[in-house]
Protein backbone atom coordinates (compact mmCIF):
# COMPACT_ATOMS: atom_id res chain seq x y z
CA UNK A 1 0.00 0.00 0.00
CA UNK A 2 1.40 3.37 -1.00
CA UNK A 3 1.64 5.74 1.94
CA UNK A 4 0.22 9.25 1.52
CA UNK A 5 2.76 12.06 1.71
CA UNK A 6 2.89 13.40 5.28
CA UNK A 7 4.73 16.45 6.64
CA UNK A 8 7.98 15.84 8.48
CA UNK A 9 8.63 16.63 12.13
CA UNK A 10 10.91 19.44 11.00
CA UNK A 11 8.11 21.01 8.95
CA UNK A 12 5.69 20.71 11.85
CA UNK A 13 8.21 22.34 14.19
CA UNK A 14 8.78 25.20 11.78
CA UNK A 15 5.02 25.79 11.53
CA UNK A 16 4.86 25.65 15.32
CA UNK A 17 7.56 28.31 15.58
CA UNK A 18 5.80 30.43 12.95
CA UNK A 19 2.50 30.04 14.81
CA UNK A 20 4.18 31.22 18.01
CA UNK A 21 6.34 33.99 16.60
CA UNK A 22 4.03 35.58 14.01
CA UNK A 23 1.38 36.71 16.54
CA UNK A 24 4.17 37.84 18.84
CA UNK A 25 5.81 39.66 15.93
CA UNK A 26 2.54 41.43 15.08
CA UNK A 27 2.29 42.52 18.68
CA UNK A 28 5.92 43.64 18.58
CA UNK A 29 5.21 45.66 15.42
CA UNK A 30 2.34 47.34 17.20
CA UNK A 31 4.56 47.96 20.20
CA UNK A 32 7.27 49.31 17.90
CA UNK A 33 4.80 51.80 16.45
CA UNK A 34 3.71 52.79 19.92
CA UNK A 35 7.33 52.99 21.02
CA UNK A 36 8.02 55.24 18.04
CA UNK A 37 5.33 57.65 19.20
CA UNK A 38 6.52 57.44 22.80
CA UNK A 39 10.12 57.99 21.74
CA UNK A 40 9.08 61.02 19.69
CA UNK A 41 7.15 62.44 22.64
CA UNK A 42 10.07 61.75 24.99
CA UNK A 43 12.43 63.37 22.50
CA UNK A 44 10.26 66.49 22.37
CA UNK A 45 9.97 66.60 26.17
CA UNK A 46 13.75 66.38 26.42
CA UNK A 47 14.14 69.25 23.95
CA UNK A 48 11.54 71.26 25.87
CA UNK A 49 13.42 70.64 29.12
CA UNK A 50 16.59 71.88 27.48
CA UNK A 51 14.79 75.01 26.21
CA UNK A 52 13.42 75.68 29.71
CA UNK A 53 16.92 75.32 31.15
CA UNK A 54 18.26 77.88 28.66
CA UNK A 55 15.36 80.23 29.35
CA UNK A 56 16.14 80.08 33.05
CA UNK A 57 19.81 80.71 32.27
CA UNK A 58 18.80 83.90 30.41
CA UNK A 59 16.81 85.16 33.40
CA UNK A 60 19.77 84.26 35.60
CA UNK A 61 22.09 86.38 33.43
CA UNK A 62 19.74 89.32 33.67
CA UNK A 63 19.45 88.80 37.44
CA UNK A 64 23.26 88.89 37.78
CA UNK A 65 23.47 92.12 35.74
CA UNK A 66 20.57 93.64 37.67
CA UNK A 67 22.20 92.81 41.02
CA UNK A 68 25.45 94.39 39.85
CA UNK A 69 23.65 97.60 38.80
CA UNK A 70 21.70 97.84 42.05
CA UNK A 71 24.93 97.61 44.03
CA UNK A 72 26.40 100.40 41.89
CA UNK A 73 23.19 102.44 42.23
CA UNK A 74 23.77 102.85 45.99
CA UNK A 75 27.43 103.81 45.60
CA UNK A 76 28.38 106.93 47.66
CA UNK A 77 30.21 108.23 44.57
CA UNK A 78 26.84 109.13 43.05
CA UNK A 79 26.13 111.77 45.73
CA UNK A 80 28.71 114.27 44.56
CA UNK A 81 28.94 116.45 41.51
CA UNK A 82 32.23 114.84 40.49
CA UNK A 83 31.37 111.48 38.91
CA UNK A 84 34.96 110.53 38.14
CA UNK A 85 35.21 108.11 41.12
CA UNK A 86 31.97 106.50 40.09
CA UNK A 87 33.22 106.29 36.47
CA UNK A 88 36.32 104.43 37.62
CA UNK A 89 34.25 102.13 39.80
CA UNK A 90 31.91 101.38 36.88
CA UNK A 91 34.83 100.57 34.55
CA UNK A 92 36.20 98.14 37.11
CA UNK A 93 32.81 96.42 37.30
CA UNK A 94 32.65 96.16 33.50
CA UNK A 95 36.00 94.42 33.41
CA UNK A 96 35.08 91.93 36.11
CA UNK A 97 31.48 91.22 35.06
CA UNK A 98 31.85 90.90 31.26
CA UNK A 99 29.77 94.04 30.73
CA UNK A 100 30.47 95.99 27.55
CA UNK A 101 29.83 99.39 29.11
CA UNK A 102 27.83 101.12 31.86
CA UNK A 103 25.85 104.31 31.23
CA UNK A 104 24.45 106.83 33.72
CA UNK A 105 21.84 109.19 32.33
CA UNK A 106 19.48 111.77 33.72
CA UNK A 107 15.69 111.78 33.55
CA UNK A 108 15.77 113.49 30.14
CA UNK A 109 17.91 110.75 28.62
CA UNK A 110 21.16 112.67 28.52
CA UNK A 111 24.16 110.44 29.22
CA UNK A 112 26.22 111.64 32.16
CA UNK A 113 28.93 109.00 31.98
CA UNK A 114 29.62 106.17 29.53
CA UNK A 115 32.45 103.79 30.27
CA UNK A 116 32.86 103.19 26.53
CA UNK A 117 34.09 106.81 26.29
CA UNK A 118 36.78 108.57 28.30
CA UNK A 119 35.47 110.50 31.27
CA UNK A 120 34.53 114.05 30.28
CA UNK A 121 33.88 113.22 26.61
CA UNK A 122 30.82 114.67 24.90
CA UNK A 123 28.07 112.12 25.14
CA UNK A 124 24.86 111.63 23.14
CA UNK A 125 21.33 111.24 24.40
CA UNK A 126 20.05 107.73 25.17
CA UNK A 127 18.94 105.56 22.25
CA UNK A 128 16.54 103.59 24.50
CA UNK A 129 14.15 106.29 25.71
CA UNK A 130 11.45 103.69 26.26
CA UNK A 131 13.52 102.23 29.12
CA UNK A 132 13.51 105.58 30.91
CA UNK A 133 9.79 105.95 30.41
CA UNK A 134 9.19 102.39 31.67
CA UNK A 135 11.34 102.90 34.79
CA UNK A 136 9.84 106.34 35.54
CA UNK A 137 6.36 104.84 35.35
CA UNK A 138 7.06 101.58 37.19
CA UNK A 139 10.15 102.33 39.30
CA UNK A 140 11.64 98.92 38.43
CA UNK A 141 14.28 97.27 36.28
CA UNK A 142 13.90 97.49 32.52
CA UNK A 143 15.37 95.29 29.79
CA UNK A 144 15.72 96.54 26.23
CA UNK A 145 15.32 94.68 22.98
CA UNK A 146 18.36 93.90 20.91
CA UNK A 147 19.57 96.95 18.99
CA UNK A 148 22.60 98.40 17.24
CA UNK A 149 24.68 100.47 19.66
CA UNK A 150 25.17 104.07 18.36
CA UNK A 151 28.75 104.25 19.64
CA UNK A 152 29.94 100.64 19.49
CA UNK A 153 28.16 99.77 16.23
CA UNK A 154 27.50 96.31 17.67
CA UNK A 155 24.29 94.52 18.55
CA UNK A 156 23.69 95.09 22.24
CA UNK A 157 21.14 94.61 24.99
CA UNK A 158 20.70 97.05 27.88
CA UNK A 159 19.55 96.38 31.44
CA UNK A 160 18.61 99.52 33.39
CA UNK A 161 17.73 100.26 37.02
CA UNK A 162 16.44 103.50 38.52
CA UNK A 163 18.86 105.64 40.64
CA UNK A 164 17.28 107.65 43.46
CA UNK A 165 20.42 108.86 45.30
CA UNK A 166 21.30 111.59 42.80
CA UNK A 167 20.66 115.17 44.05
CA UNK A 168 19.28 116.25 40.67
CA UNK A 169 16.34 113.82 40.80
CA UNK A 170 15.63 110.67 38.76
CA UNK A 171 18.57 109.03 37.04
CA UNK A 172 18.96 105.69 35.25
CA UNK A 173 21.90 103.34 35.44
CA UNK A 174 22.17 100.79 32.61
CA UNK A 175 24.57 98.02 31.72
CA UNK A 176 25.10 97.17 28.09
CA UNK A 177 26.10 93.66 27.09
CA UNK A 178 26.80 92.35 23.61
CA UNK A 179 24.76 89.55 22.08
CA UNK A 180 27.84 87.31 22.19
CA UNK A 181 27.21 86.92 25.93
CA UNK A 182 23.93 85.21 25.14
CA UNK A 183 25.61 83.18 22.41
CA UNK A 184 27.87 81.81 25.15
CA UNK A 185 24.79 80.55 27.00
CA UNK A 186 23.82 78.53 23.94
CA UNK A 187 27.35 77.16 23.49
CA UNK A 188 27.49 76.00 27.10
CA UNK A 189 24.46 73.80 26.48
CA UNK A 190 26.36 71.75 23.89
CA UNK A 191 23.42 71.08 21.61
CA UNK A 192 23.55 68.16 19.16
CA UNK A 193 25.30 69.06 15.94
CA UNK A 194 22.19 69.48 13.79
CA UNK A 195 20.04 71.35 16.30
CA UNK A 196 19.55 75.09 15.81
CA UNK A 197 18.96 77.03 19.04
CA UNK A 198 17.92 80.70 19.00
CA UNK A 199 17.34 83.33 21.70
CA UNK A 200 14.60 85.85 20.92
CA UNK A 201 13.93 89.06 22.84
CA UNK A 202 10.45 89.95 24.03
CA UNK A 203 9.56 91.28 20.58
CA UNK A 204 10.68 88.16 18.74
CA UNK A 205 13.98 89.54 17.42
CA UNK A 206 16.94 87.21 17.14
CA UNK A 207 19.51 87.90 19.86
CA UNK A 208 21.75 84.84 19.52
CA UNK A 209 21.87 81.70 17.44
CA UNK A 210 23.97 78.52 17.39
CA UNK A 211 24.30 78.66 13.59
CA UNK A 212 25.17 81.70 11.45
CA UNK A 213 24.65 84.04 14.40
CA UNK A 214 26.12 87.13 12.74
CA UNK A 215 23.84 86.65 9.78
CA UNK A 216 20.54 86.43 11.67
CA UNK A 217 20.99 88.65 14.78
CA UNK A 218 18.55 91.56 14.62
CA UNK A 219 16.11 89.78 12.31
CA UNK A 220 12.61 88.88 13.39
CA UNK A 221 11.73 85.26 13.99
CA UNK A 222 9.48 83.42 11.57
CA UNK A 223 5.88 84.67 11.69
CA UNK A 224 4.50 81.37 12.91
CA UNK A 225 6.82 81.45 15.93
CA UNK A 226 5.75 85.03 16.72
CA UNK A 227 2.10 84.00 16.57
CA UNK A 228 2.66 81.04 18.88
CA UNK A 229 4.56 83.21 21.37
CA UNK A 230 1.61 85.59 21.58
CA UNK A 231 -0.76 82.68 22.31
CA UNK A 232 1.23 80.51 24.75
CA UNK A 233 4.49 80.78 26.71
CA UNK A 234 5.73 77.50 25.23
CA UNK A 235 4.90 74.90 22.57
CA UNK A 236 6.05 72.72 19.70
CA UNK A 237 5.16 72.76 16.02
CA UNK A 238 6.62 71.91 12.64
CA UNK A 239 7.74 74.81 10.51
CA UNK A 240 10.76 76.11 8.58
CA UNK A 241 13.77 78.09 9.71
CA UNK A 242 14.65 81.53 8.39
CA UNK A 243 16.82 79.79 5.81
CA UNK A 244 13.99 77.45 4.75
CA UNK A 245 14.91 74.17 6.49
CA UNK A 246 11.98 72.02 7.77
CA UNK A 247 12.24 71.76 11.54
CA UNK A 248 10.37 70.82 14.66
CA UNK A 249 10.30 74.06 16.66
CA UNK A 250 10.36 73.93 20.46
CA UNK A 251 9.63 77.24 22.23
CA UNK A 252 10.09 78.08 25.92
CA UNK A 253 9.68 81.62 27.35
CA UNK A 254 11.71 82.94 30.29
CA UNK A 255 9.19 84.02 32.98
CA UNK A 256 10.97 87.22 34.10
CA UNK A 257 12.54 88.69 30.98
CA UNK A 258 9.87 87.28 28.61
CA UNK A 259 12.66 86.33 26.26
CA UNK A 260 12.28 83.08 24.40
CA UNK A 261 14.54 80.15 23.63
CA UNK A 262 13.59 78.48 20.35
CA UNK A 263 15.13 75.12 19.43
CA UNK A 264 14.84 73.94 15.85
CA UNK A 265 15.36 70.22 15.29
CA UNK A 266 15.65 69.31 11.59
CA UNK A 267 12.81 66.96 10.67
CA UNK A 268 15.22 64.84 8.66
CA UNK A 269 17.52 64.37 11.67
CA UNK A 270 14.61 63.77 14.04
CA UNK A 271 13.10 61.13 11.77
CA UNK A 272 16.44 59.50 11.07
CA UNK A 273 17.17 59.13 14.80
CA UNK A 274 13.73 57.72 15.54
CA UNK A 275 13.68 55.57 12.41
CA UNK A 276 17.11 54.24 13.33
CA UNK A 277 15.68 53.03 16.63
CA UNK A 278 12.59 51.74 14.84
CA UNK A 279 14.65 49.77 12.32
CA UNK A 280 16.80 48.41 15.14
CA UNK A 281 13.67 47.00 16.75
CA UNK A 282 12.37 45.69 13.41
CA UNK A 283 15.68 44.02 12.54
CA UNK A 284 15.89 42.55 16.04
CA UNK A 285 12.43 41.06 15.56
CA UNK A 286 13.41 39.66 12.16
CA UNK A 287 16.61 38.19 13.62
CA UNK A 288 14.63 36.61 16.46
CA UNK A 289 12.16 35.14 13.97
CA UNK A 290 14.96 33.87 11.73
CA UNK A 291 16.87 32.54 14.72
CA UNK A 292 13.74 30.76 15.96
CA UNK A 293 13.16 29.18 12.56
CA UNK A 294 16.82 28.16 12.28
CA UNK A 295 16.74 26.69 15.76
CA UNK A 296 13.51 24.84 14.93
CA UNK A 297 15.15 23.52 11.73
CA UNK A 298 18.15 22.33 13.75
CA UNK A 299 15.98 20.68 16.41
CA UNK A 300 13.80 19.14 13.69
CA UNK A 301 16.88 17.67 12.03
CA UNK A 302 18.02 16.15 15.31
CA UNK A 303 14.59 14.66 15.98
CA UNK A 304 14.37 13.34 12.42
CA UNK A 305 17.84 11.85 12.69
CA UNK A 306 16.92 10.17 15.98
CA UNK A 307 13.79 8.67 14.43
CA UNK A 308 15.61 7.61 11.26
CA UNK A 309 18.21 5.86 13.43
CA UNK A 310 15.40 3.67 14.75
CA UNK A 311 14.70 2.28 11.27
CA UNK A 312 17.73 -0.06 11.24
CA UNK A 313 16.97 -1.73 14.60
CA UNK A 314 13.29 -2.00 13.62
CA UNK A 315 14.27 -3.82 10.40
CA UNK A 316 16.72 -6.00 12.35
CA UNK A 317 13.88 -6.93 14.71
CA UNK A 318 11.74 -7.90 11.74
CA UNK A 319 14.57 -10.03 10.38
CA UNK A 320 15.02 -11.73 13.73
CA UNK A 321 18.50 -10.32 14.34
CA UNK A 322 19.61 -9.26 17.80
CA UNK A 323 19.59 -5.55 18.67
CA UNK A 324 22.18 -3.97 20.91
CA UNK A 325 21.23 -1.10 23.26
CA UNK A 326 22.08 2.35 21.88
CA UNK A 327 21.29 6.05 22.45
CA UNK A 328 19.55 8.16 19.84
CA UNK A 329 19.92 11.68 21.25
CA UNK A 330 16.25 11.98 22.23
CA UNK A 331 14.55 10.61 25.31
CA UNK A 332 11.46 9.40 23.45
CA UNK A 333 13.64 7.82 20.75
CA UNK A 334 15.74 6.17 23.46
CA UNK A 335 12.56 4.76 24.98
CA UNK A 336 11.52 3.35 21.60
CA UNK A 337 15.02 1.95 21.12
CA UNK A 338 14.87 0.27 24.53
CA UNK A 339 11.47 -1.16 23.61
CA UNK A 340 12.98 -2.56 20.38
CA UNK A 341 15.85 -4.12 22.33
CA UNK A 342 13.37 -5.66 24.76
CA UNK A 343 11.24 -6.90 21.87
CA UNK A 344 14.36 -8.33 20.22
CA UNK A 345 15.25 -10.19 23.38
CA UNK A 346 11.71 -11.46 23.76
CA UNK A 347 11.75 -12.54 20.12
CA UNK A 348 15.11 -14.25 20.59
CA UNK A 349 13.82 -15.96 23.73
CA UNK A 350 10.70 -17.12 21.88
CA UNK A 351 12.83 -18.43 19.01
CA UNK A 352 15.16 -20.14 21.44
CA UNK A 353 12.24 -21.71 23.26
CA UNK A 354 10.78 -22.83 19.93
CA UNK A 355 14.05 -24.42 18.77
CA UNK A 356 15.68 -25.63 22.00
CA UNK A 357 14.96 -28.13 24.68
CA UNK A 358 13.81 -26.24 27.80
CA UNK A 359 15.52 -28.64 30.21
CA UNK A 360 18.99 -29.09 28.74
CA UNK A 361 19.22 -26.03 26.48
CA UNK A 362 20.22 -28.26 23.56
CA UNK A 363 18.54 -27.98 20.18
CA UNK A 364 15.17 -29.71 19.92
CA UNK A 365 14.09 -32.18 17.25
CA UNK A 366 12.79 -29.44 14.87
CA UNK A 367 16.01 -27.42 14.97
CA UNK A 368 18.10 -30.55 14.71
CA UNK A 369 16.22 -31.69 11.61
CA UNK A 370 16.55 -28.23 10.01
CA UNK A 371 20.29 -28.06 10.78
CA UNK A 372 20.83 -31.57 9.47
CA UNK A 373 19.04 -30.80 6.20
CA UNK A 374 21.11 -27.65 5.72
CA UNK A 375 24.37 -29.47 6.41
CA UNK A 376 23.39 -32.23 4.00
CA UNK A 377 23.00 -29.64 1.24
CA UNK A 378 26.41 -28.19 2.05
CA UNK A 379 28.04 -31.59 2.22
CA UNK A 380 26.52 -32.55 -1.10
CA UNK A 381 27.66 -29.28 -2.68
CA UNK A 382 31.16 -29.57 -1.21
CA UNK A 383 31.34 -33.36 -1.62
CA UNK A 384 32.18 -33.84 2.04
CA UNK A 385 31.29 -36.56 4.53
CA UNK A 386 29.11 -35.97 7.54
CA UNK A 387 28.23 -38.12 10.58
CA UNK A 388 25.06 -38.41 12.65
CA UNK A 389 25.26 -39.88 16.18
CA UNK A 390 22.24 -41.23 18.03
CA UNK A 391 22.68 -41.59 21.82
CA UNK A 392 20.58 -43.25 24.49
CA UNK A 393 21.44 -43.26 28.21
CA UNK A 394 21.53 -46.64 29.90
CA UNK A 395 19.77 -47.11 33.22
CA UNK A 396 17.95 -43.75 32.88
CA UNK A 397 14.49 -45.27 33.46
CA UNK A 398 15.75 -47.07 36.53
CA UNK A 399 17.36 -43.90 37.93
CA UNK A 400 14.28 -41.78 37.15
CA UNK A 401 11.94 -44.33 38.80
CA UNK A 402 14.19 -44.96 41.76
CA UNK A 403 15.45 -41.49 42.64
CA UNK A 404 12.63 -39.38 41.20
CA UNK A 405 12.13 -37.07 38.25
CA UNK A 406 14.28 -34.37 39.84
CA UNK A 407 17.27 -36.65 39.85
CA UNK A 408 16.43 -37.73 36.32
CA UNK A 409 16.33 -34.13 35.13
CA UNK A 410 19.69 -33.35 36.78
CA UNK A 411 21.15 -36.41 35.09
CA UNK A 412 19.91 -35.25 31.67
CA UNK A 413 21.32 -31.72 32.15
CA UNK A 414 24.70 -33.03 33.30
CA UNK A 415 24.83 -35.46 30.38
CA UNK A 416 24.03 -32.59 27.97
CA UNK A 417 26.87 -30.51 29.42
CA UNK A 418 29.32 -33.43 29.06
CA UNK A 419 28.12 -33.94 25.51
CA UNK A 420 28.81 -30.33 24.53
CA UNK A 421 32.32 -30.33 25.98
CA UNK A 422 33.42 -33.03 23.53
CA UNK A 423 32.00 -31.35 20.39
CA UNK A 424 33.25 -28.59 18.14
CA UNK A 425 31.39 -25.29 17.78
CA UNK A 426 30.48 -26.23 14.25
CA UNK A 427 28.77 -29.44 15.41
CA UNK A 428 25.27 -29.62 16.86
CA UNK A 429 23.86 -31.64 19.75
CA UNK A 430 20.11 -32.06 20.29
CA UNK A 431 17.78 -33.79 22.73
CA UNK A 432 15.19 -35.64 20.70
CA UNK A 433 13.11 -36.66 23.69
CA UNK A 434 13.38 -38.59 26.98
CA UNK A 435 16.97 -39.78 27.35
CA UNK A 436 17.66 -39.80 23.59
CA UNK A 437 20.20 -37.37 22.09
CA UNK A 438 21.52 -36.80 18.57
CA UNK A 439 24.66 -35.17 17.23
CA UNK A 440 25.64 -33.84 13.79
CA UNK A 441 29.39 -33.93 13.15
CA UNK A 442 30.09 -31.53 10.30
CA UNK A 443 32.70 -32.55 7.71
CA UNK A 444 33.49 -35.78 9.55
CA UNK A 445 34.11 -39.28 8.19
CA UNK A 446 34.12 -42.70 9.84
CA UNK A 447 37.47 -42.22 11.56
CA UNK A 448 36.52 -38.81 12.93
CA UNK A 449 33.18 -40.12 14.12
CA UNK A 450 34.81 -43.14 15.81
CA UNK A 451 37.11 -40.80 17.76
CA UNK A 452 34.20 -38.66 18.94
CA UNK A 453 32.17 -41.76 19.90
CA UNK A 454 35.10 -43.04 21.96
CA UNK A 455 35.45 -39.76 23.87
CA UNK A 456 31.72 -39.46 24.40
CA UNK A 457 31.46 -43.05 25.63
CA UNK A 458 34.20 -42.51 28.17
CA UNK A 459 32.87 -39.14 29.32
CA UNK A 460 29.25 -40.20 29.64
CA UNK A 461 30.22 -43.40 31.43
CA UNK A 462 31.75 -41.46 34.29
CA UNK A 463 29.71 -41.49 37.53
CA UNK A 464 27.14 -38.72 38.14
CA UNK A 465 26.90 -37.08 41.56
CA UNK A 466 23.16 -36.42 41.83
CA UNK A 467 21.59 -35.40 45.14
CA UNK A 468 24.32 -37.15 47.11
CA UNK A 469 24.09 -40.34 45.06
CA UNK A 470 26.76 -41.67 42.75
CA UNK A 471 24.87 -42.83 39.68
CA UNK A 472 26.03 -44.57 36.51
CA UNK A 473 24.36 -44.00 33.14
CA UNK A 474 26.62 -44.88 30.24
CA UNK A 475 25.45 -44.17 26.71
CA UNK A 476 24.71 -46.45 23.79
CA UNK A 477 25.78 -44.65 20.61
CA UNK A 478 24.80 -45.40 17.04
CA UNK A 479 26.50 -43.78 14.02
CA UNK A 480 25.40 -43.14 10.43
CA UNK A 481 27.80 -41.64 7.83
CA UNK A 482 26.82 -39.56 4.83
CA UNK A 483 26.83 -40.66 2.05
CA UNK A 484 27.76 -44.25 2.89
CA UNK A 485 24.87 -44.94 5.28
CA UNK A 486 22.16 -42.75 3.71
CA UNK A 487 21.71 -39.54 1.74
CA UNK A 488 18.65 -38.01 3.40
CA UNK A 489 18.10 -36.59 6.86
CA UNK A 490 15.37 -38.99 7.89
CA UNK A 491 17.29 -41.96 6.56
CA UNK A 492 20.47 -40.91 8.39
CA UNK A 493 18.59 -40.53 11.66
CA UNK A 494 16.88 -43.85 11.18
CA UNK A 495 20.17 -45.64 10.39
CA UNK A 496 21.87 -44.02 13.39
CA UNK A 497 18.89 -45.03 15.59
CA UNK A 498 19.12 -48.61 14.37
CA UNK A 499 22.84 -48.62 15.03
CA UNK A 500 22.22 -47.29 18.54
CA UNK A 501 19.78 -50.15 19.33
CA UNK A 502 22.24 -52.69 17.99
CA UNK A 503 24.93 -51.15 20.18
CA UNK A 504 22.64 -51.24 23.22
CA UNK A 505 21.86 -54.93 22.56
CA UNK A 506 25.51 -55.81 22.18
CA UNK A 507 26.77 -53.76 25.13
CA UNK A 508 26.10 -56.60 27.45
CA UNK A 509 28.40 -58.72 25.37
CA UNK A 510 31.05 -56.15 24.46
CA UNK A 511 31.87 -52.44 24.76
CA UNK A 512 32.63 -52.03 21.10
CA UNK A 513 30.78 -49.43 18.99
CA UNK A 514 29.24 -50.72 15.84
CA UNK A 515 29.54 -48.46 12.86
CA UNK A 516 26.88 -49.05 10.24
Amino acid sequence: MKLAHAPSIRTRLIWLVVACIVPASLMVVRMIGSDYELARAAFIRSAMTTAHANAMAIDKEFAVIESTLKVLAISPSLLGEDLKPFYDQARAVCASQDIFNIVLEDGAGQQLINTFKPYGSELPSSSVDHLLTYMQNNDTTAISQVSMGPLSKRYIVAVAVPVTRRPNGFNALSAVVTVERFGTILKQQQYPEHWIATILDNKGTVVARTSDMQRYVGQHAIPEALERLQELPEGTFETKTLDGKPILAVLAKAPNSQWTVAIGIPIEVLNSQLLSKLWTLVLSTILLLGGGLLFAWHIGNRISRSIRDLVAPALALGAGDSIEPATYGLREANEVGQALVKASRMHALARHQATHDPLTGLANRAMFTEFLARQLSLSERNQESMAVLYLDLDNFKFINDTYGHGAGDELLKTAADRLLTELRKSDMAARLGGDEFAVVLVASGEEDAAGVVEKLSQRLAMPYDIEGHELLAAASIGVAIYPQSASTADALIARADDAMYKCKAERKKARAVTID
